[in-house]
């Protein structure tokens, strides 16, 4: 065999493996210096990333370039701020009704209150939102004195673009002293679903429709936006964007964080069990055992692990190592993972963790997981509390510049052909 056939040969058996180690998972930075960014995402195939800012502020960033699309009042005192962005999925749809719409979630800096609004992109300059469109879609009350616990995630199911889904947390304190996650009267510890494209409601404040499907449209005493309870703080949350499955990633108290999971084909009404449980057990000195009425989470882990989950997204570009995982990670301790995106029951020993991978990234060390985003293309980014987001990328498998220069590229193109047939990562 002629050297070069060797390295050829060498070279093609490495990429084939690589894969299954992670080693091809890099990092690219989309944008830095930003003021504790808290969400990002990019919902066409333009280049533009919109980053939400605690403060107020939506920046959107694009080739290195970052400029204000959009800039709001808000409260930002503890866990309180603009919490909160989802594009209408007829955003990019000239014949849509939600052409140019996307929604907020954020907290009023006069009442408090949690407030979920509606606003449209201008007409004639794609990075900037036209503030005179303005909608307000619902308000919800939170207790007086308390700062933390508010939640602020929005979105759309696929294949839905009526019913927009709203996170909301227990309204805070320890212990949910109120008891509203448990108390379908009140939307506080509440995943809520509403009808954004109908108003069932005189008040030109209240611009939403109760969707007939809700598990407790109708029921007395329960408020019909209600799509399942017992939540303390569903901060960040997302769907399959190939199989409509709902992962909601509630922070704990002291002892357990836990990932909860709805399947596509369920109409809602679970019940996840706060403030009687805290992920896998009674909530301690204060809970009780599950009655039989109760949905475990998915997977709970302990605070040897981290101590804030951030939920994060099931991964859906095609050239992606990580293609079928569900990855997440953690505030506090800035730890990530990836886990099977089948729905069945999942421990932290059944993960493949990606911390140290990610976060010798090109785009440059990671520290506090404030969120995870998506691209219109399937990607993954991380947005880092700190003042960054990056976008998690596959880098070329080693060798494979050699191979094409040494005339290899039929093996290495047959290399990938094997290697993007198994490269799940284990």
């Amino acid at each position: 065999m002629k050297p070069a056939q060797s390295l050829m040969t060498c070279l093609a058996a490495c990429a084939a493996v690589l894969p299954a180690t992670g080693q091809t998972l890099n990092t690219q930075l989309v944008a830095s210096g930003l003021t504790a960014p808290l969400f990002a995402a990019a919902p066409l195939a333009d280049g533009n990333v919109f980053v939400v800012e605690k403060g107020g502020n939506i920046r959107v960033a694009n080739g290195g370039t970052v400029s204000t699309f959009l800039s709001i009042p808000v409260a930002t005192s503890g866990e309180r701020g603009l919490l909160g962005l989802a594009f209408d999925p007829g955003y990019g749809n000239l014949a849509s009704a939600g052409y140019r719409r996307f929604f907020v979630n954020h907290i009023d800096p006069t009442t408090l209150e949690t407030v979920v609004a509606s606003y449209r992109t201008s007409a004639t300059n794609p990075l900037q939102a036209d503030v005179s469109s303005r909608v307000e879609v619902l308000r919800v009350a939170q207790p007086a004195g308390r700062d933390n616990h508010k939640a602020g995630w929005l979105g759309f199911k696929p294949g839905d673009a009526n019913n927009l889904y709203i996170a909301t947390g227990d309204g805070g304190s320890a212990n949910d002293p109120d008891n509203n996650a448990q108390n379908n009267a009140v939307l506080l510890g509440k995943m809520l679903r509403v009808d954004i494209n109908r108003d069932d409601f005189a008040d030109t404040n209240v611009n939403y429709g109760i969707p007939v499907g809700n598990p407790y449209a109708g029921v007395p005493g329960a408020r019909g936006e209600i799509y399942a309870s017992g939540l303390r703080n569903p901060f960040r949350n997302s769907f399959d964007s190939a199989t409509g499955n709902l992962w909601i990633a509630d922070v704990g108290q002291n002892a357990r964080e836990e990932l909860d999971f709805i399947a596509a084909a369920s109409g809602g009404g679970q019940n996840f069990g706060w403030r009687i449980r805290e992920g896998d057990i009674a909530t301690p000195g204060v809970g009780g055992s599950d009655n039989g009425g109760l949905t475990s989470p998915l997977l709970a882990y302990d605070h040897s692990f981290g101590s804030s989950i951030t939920g994060g997204y099931v991964v859906r570009q095609v050239d992606s190592p990580l293609l079928g995982k569900y990855v997440f990670g953690d505030f506090i301790s800035g730890r990530i993972w990836a886990i099977d995106a089948d729905g069945s029951p999942q421990s932290l020993a059944d993960a493949t963790e990606l911390t140290a991978v990610l976060d010798a990234g090109s785009g440059g060390g990671l520290s506090n997981i404030s969120s995870f985003g998506e691209g219109a293309d399937g990607a993954l980014y991380i947005v880092d509390y700190a003042g960054k987001v990056v976008r998690v990328t596959a880098v070329p498998e080693p060798g494979t510049l050699a191979l094409m220069l040494l005339g290899g590229g039929a093996v290495v193109s047959a290399a990938r052909r094997r290697v993007r047939a198994s490269t799940e990562v284990s």
